[in-house]
């Protein structure tokens, strides 16, 4: 079984009240941005998947042993006939979280995303959904009129093609799961407007689907998602469809009213790119196995098997790479202390005493000194907000920039304009984690891994040191 890894939380069928905010890293520094959801229902769970199998053909019962014996996809079809389309999925997805399931054609993702809401039927295994208000209940277990309540009213999908009605209106198509709830049409029609207004989309209203772009189109089909208010929005390869562009433009809209609503989402793709920029975690499927399970990052950096490591050999690491993985630690051998100034530990880079970086007893960043005299310390974000007024930033000697663990690679390549220094590296708490400079920055983009160390309690290390 694959064990599931903690995910970041958020949920919600309103607009969330407050501010995302950095979630806190496991074993690996999670994929932090600004867009990532709040960690605060950790042990947590709206969809629990346990064992999910399906086999396709005429006795599938009878070839359940052979996959319980750990047989292959291509093992069962030639010895059996049968098609394995899923072998023994469990995965969990927290409240809020955007969870993408990925592979190539055939890999079973979007068999299993089907399995969820039972438009197809699972052979064996259990799938659960838990909420506050019913408490845990198994979907596998649910009856036809139960099963036609939970599409109604507890998870919603959005198709590849759209699927859009056309003969009905904007409005109409985006409030038709609204009609099948029941509501009355005023409140569906209030509703269906809001939703319009909220993927970009107010003015088009009385338009028919023919009037509009595919792009246009996929946004209805989107807002006719997330209009009947449901817990769970399940996404098959929704963007696919899409030229290039408007992809990535629609990938941005998703993220941003997620920002606004923190839905839970099941979201089906074959691309890794897409997957990293979105979800919070991704399980990545072969020949219908779950073969990994992790954080963009995680996935990025610590690949468990060929294939997994052939899919990421490619990805942009830009947006996915964190500072806390690609620093060098100030507690590894590359550092050495060299001193004392101002009640501070100082420690330097071996080769390189003239740039020091002062630590007080808590291991917090106090100064950096270029020579003798301290120099400015700036926080990278705000640099990259507030630029300087030329055109061309000056890179200056005099600088140091210091950011959060959870700050991406592509924003640190930014900040090289502003700096010539290392960047520094601090924990939530101000404890200074590591150094970044060009060499662990080219490391970052070639190699797609981090320097593959934990920090030490640098104070406490140097006070060791000291005696």
């Amino acid at each position: 079984m694959v064990q599931q890894l903690t995910a970041p939380s958020g949920c919600g069928l309103r607009r969330k009240e407050e501010g995302p905010v950095n979630c806190q890293p496991s074993s690996l520094p999670l994929r932090i941005t600004n867009d990532k959801r709040e960690s605060g229902a950790e042990g947590k769970t709206v969809i629990r998947a346990e064992g999910v199998t399906k086999i396709f053909g005429p006795d599938p019962e009878s070839v359940l042993p052979l996959v319980e014996q750990g047989k292959t996809k291509s093992e069962i079809q030639a010895q059996t006939g049968h098609v394995l389309g899923i072998s023994n999925a469990s995965f969990e997805l927290r409240p809020g979280e955007v969870f993408c399931i990925m592979g190539l054609s055939g890999s079973g993702k979007s068999t299993l995303i089907r399995c969820i809401n039972r438009l197809i039927e699972p052979t064996s295994g259990k799938i659960y959904l838990v909420d506050e208000q019913h408490g845990e209940r198994e979907i596998t277990g649910m009856d036809a009129n139960e099963l036609r309540e939970l599409r109604k009213h507890d998870m919603s999908m959005v198709f590849q093609h759209f699927a859009l009605f056309p003969h009905r209106t904007v409005l109409s198509n985006v409030i038709y799961g609204l009609e099948i709830q029941g509501r009355e049409r005023k409140e569906s029609e209030r509703i269906g407007q809001e939703v319009l207004e909220l993927v970009g989309l107010g003015q088009w209203s009385h338009s028919y689907p023919h009037e509009l772009s595919g792009g246009m189109q996929q946004r209805v089909g989107l807002a006719r998602g997330l209009a009947t208010e449901a817990k769970v929005l399940l996404m098959d390869e929704p963007f696919s469809a899409l030229d290039p562009l408007i992809k990535v433009n629609m990938q941005q809209e998703l993220m941003r009213i997620q920002d606004e609503l923190q839905r839970t989402i099941l979201f089906i793709t074959h691309d890794l790119d897409e997957a990293m920029r979105i979800g919070d975690h991704i399980a990545i499927m072969d020949d219908g196995e779950i073969v990994q399970i992790g954080t963009p990052e995680e996935i990025l950096v610590n690949p468990r098997t060929e294939y997994v490591a052939n899919f990421v050999e490619h990805a942009d690491p830009t947006g996915v790479l964190t500072a806390g993985t690609i620093a060098r630690p100030l507690g590894s051998t590359d550092f050495e202390w060299v001193g004392e100034a101002d009640g501070l530990k100082l420690f330097a880079r071996r080769g390189e005493p003239d740039i020091r970086f002062g630590i007080d007893p808590d291991g917090r960043l106090g100064k950096v000194y270029s020579g003798e005299q301290a120099i400015q310390l700036r926080d990278l974000h705000e640099v990259l907000e507030r630029p300087d007024t030329e055109e061309r930033p000056e890179r200056r000697s005099d600088l140091a920039l210091h950011c959060d663990e959870g700050t991406v690679l592509r924003d640190l390549l930014r900040g090289r304009s502003h700096a010539t220094l290392p960047t520094i590296v601090t924990a939530a708490d101000g404890r200074l984690r590591g150094i970044i400079d060009e060499p662990d920055l080219i490391n970052g983009i070639l190699e797609k891994r981090g320097q593959g160390e934990t920090p030490e309690q640098y104070a406490g290390e140097s006070r060791a040191e000291t005696g």
